[in-house]
């Protein structure tokens, strides 16, 4: 059963070396039961800034990202 979904795609920075380096991206849970959703960075597509909101499907137990959104105004 495929889910589109909308979610807030927040990146994970890396404090060594030039301090600019994406080392995760992850999708918080709208509960502290529920673990946090991490993905390498080639997994997201290209996005500026520190988060952005995707579109993505949830089928058969993946993750698949449609398209960025506008801003938290587009949430459902």
């Amino acid at each position: 059963m495929s889910r589109v979904m909308v979610f807030k795609i927040e990146r994970l920075r890396s404090g060594a070396d030039d301090g600019r380096r994406t080392l995760s991206l992850f999708i918080r849970p709208g509960s502290r039961r529920r673990p946090w959703k991490f993905f390498s960075p080639e997994e997201v597509p290209a996005f500026v800034g520190e988060y952005a909101w995707f579109e993505i499907d949830r089928a058969h137990g993946g993750w698949k990202f449609l398209r960025q959104l506008p801003g938290p105004t587009a949430r459902h």
